[in-house]
């Protein structure tokens, strides 16, 4: 009987805790809702493979991004940031190529 009274108040104290941090988990991600950033795009510039770009649209608020690319050699580059629509080219150092780019957005 002992064993099975521990179990019970185990499952009492694990429920009370998912309960608590689901309280918790809420309300750390809840979020502004003027900001937004609706839909961006990156790639390699067309005839190049050291030019990268990146655009938004829908942007709102203080939302903002920039465009990230990942270039040979180990570097990393980065356009400044931008609050609002926009478009953005990026060009990684010589001799490297882009590898990889992405949207970093901050909504």
């Amino acid at each position: 009987m002992r064993r099975t009274g521990n179990v019970l108040r185990r499952a009492a104290v694990s429920a009370t805790l998912v309960a608590a941090l689901a309280g918790v988990g809420a309300v750390a991600v809840a979020e502004p809702a003027s900001a937004a950033v609706g839909s961006c795009w990156s790639g390699i510039d067309s005839g190049t493979n050291n030019w990268a770009w990146g655009s938004c649209s829908g942007v709102t608020g203080s939302s903002h991004w920039r465009l990230h690319v990942s270039c040979t050699w180990g570097n990393t580059v980065y356009s400044s940031w931008f609050y609002g629509n926009g478009r953005t080219d990026v060009q990684c150092p010589w001799p490297g190529t882009v590898r990889a780019t992405q949207i970093d957005a901050i909504v």
